[in-house]
């Protein structure tokens, strides 16, 4: 009995650590833990995307 409940801990620790090393990156380069004051990543779209999503919208309302 304490060998198999060691075994799932181990695949419960590993599952787990697996899971927060794919969470925590994303926080780090959005400034979630940081003190800078303005928190996330700037998103720039140039005129042409800006276009595109615009004709997308247009596409959705004719339909």
């Amino acid at each position: 009995m304490p060998k198999s409940f060691a075994a799932v801990l181990l695949i419960v620790a590993i599952f787990l650590g697996y899971l927060i090393g794919y969470s925590i990156p994303p926080f780090l380069h959005a400034g979630v833990f940081s003190s800078r004051e303005e928190k996330g990543v700037a998103v720039e779209i140039d005129e042409d995307m800006e276009k595109y999503y615009e004709q997308l919208y247009q596409q959705d309302e004719d339909e």
